[in-house]
């Protein structure tokens, strides 16, 4: 049976419903709180090159890490995640010691838009960028975005390109909600069969089709005989139709697979923290992030175009459906209206 371990994205992932702004107290209590569920890794948020603020889990420095991390609780690993897109560079990044984030997760792309608009491949960069980051010294965690874009034959040779590496993950992220645990299962596969034992194998989905539990569990299921690692989150906060939610993973693995996560601490920070949060911004799955997921476009449409908006999910079904290319995967508030007036709506 294979080791299974269980990493909290609240402050991360989370951050995408509040900008990160949970607040300088919130920080510390919810860090403090989230190592004593027990999970097995805590990201703390964002390495990113902008302007550090106290109250946001956005951070620009390691020793702004080191400062909310303290004192290292036992059995936890810490973690932050820096996306190539939007890079902290590498000459920013401090060489890791043993009062550092453990772990620095890179999310990864198949491809960018350049200067002059063009797609031109992204991972050659995102390969680049990762190898500096094992260079300084961190433990790495590979997260290739929107793994359905790839070909299984892209994806196999993705896999391979990595794993020369030797992170300690490589991730299969469903970023926008869109597959089944078939789909993903496939994936997941092809990555076992391409990688070294010893690297760890993560799921990291979200919920606009109500597949990140299913997922999870089929996952675990399976029974690949390396460890696997999974992405989860206090109330599933996260970016679209927010994440799984940690407590209802956690319990799953207590009670079927003997592991000893406590809840309790959970339930806390839902009630202290994040059922405020929920109430000036909901997440959670909705009819309009369904609809994103089924036509394969960019989930801040459906947050744009229902809660801002307030079209009606059929209007938006049409207008999803007439999106084109890759305007489906770009979005900006000034792409959405434009879309908007092309359609004549």
């Amino acid at each position: 049976m294979n080791k299974i371990k269980l990493l909290d994205c609240t402050l991360r992932d989370g951050g995408y419903i509040n900008d990160w702004k949970f607040g300088e107290k919130a920080i510390h209590d919810m860090t403090e709180a989230l190592s004593d569920t027990g999970v097995d890794i805590l990201e703390l948020g964002f390495l990113k090159n902008e302007p550090y603020q106290k109250d946001r889990t956005v951070f620009n420095s390691m020793e702004q890490v080191k400062k909310l991390i303290g004192k290292k609780e036992k059995n936890v690993a810490y973690a932050v995640m820096c996306e190539v897109v939007n890079p902290l560079p590498l000459d920013m990044l401090e060489p890791a010691d043993q009062d550092s984030a453990d772990i620095i997760r890179v999310i990864v792309w198949k491809t960018k838009h350049n200067d002059n608009g063009e797609i031109v491949d992204a991972l050659q960069e995102g390969f680049e960028y990762c190898r500096g980051i094992v260079e300084k010294g961190y433990k790495l965690c590979v997260q290739p975005a929107r793994v359905d874009q790839y070909t299984d034959d892209e994806f196999i040779a993705m896999i391979r390109k990595f794993s020369q590496l030797n992170p300690l993950a490589l991730y299969v992220v469903d970023s926008w909600g869109t597959q089944n645990p078939e789909q993903l299962l496939h994936y997941m596969h092809m990555a076992d069969e391409s990688m070294p034992s010893n690297i760890i194998l993560g799921y990291h989905g979200h919920n606009n089709m109500m597949q990140a539990l299913s997922v999870a569990q089929a996952m675990i299921k399976e029974g690949f005989s390396r460890e696997i690692m999974i992405d989860a989150s206090v109330y599933g906060i996260g970016r679209g139709a927010g994440n799984l939610n940690l407590e209802i993973i956690a319990k799953y693995l207590n009670d079927q697979y003997q592991k000893t996560y406590k809840i309790s601490p959970m339930v806390e920070i839902y009630d202290k923290y994040i059922k405020d949060i929920y109430a000036q911004e909901q997440w959670g799955y909705s009819v309009a992030y369904y609809l994103t997921a089924t036509y394969n476009c960019n989930p801040n449409y459906a947050r744009f175009y229902s809660n801002k908006l307030n079209i009606s999910n059929a209007k938006i079904e049409e207008i999803l459906q007439n999106i084109k290319g890759d305007e489906r995967a770009m979005f900006s508030e000034k792409l959405a209206r434009e879309i908007l007036e092309r359609q004549n709506f």
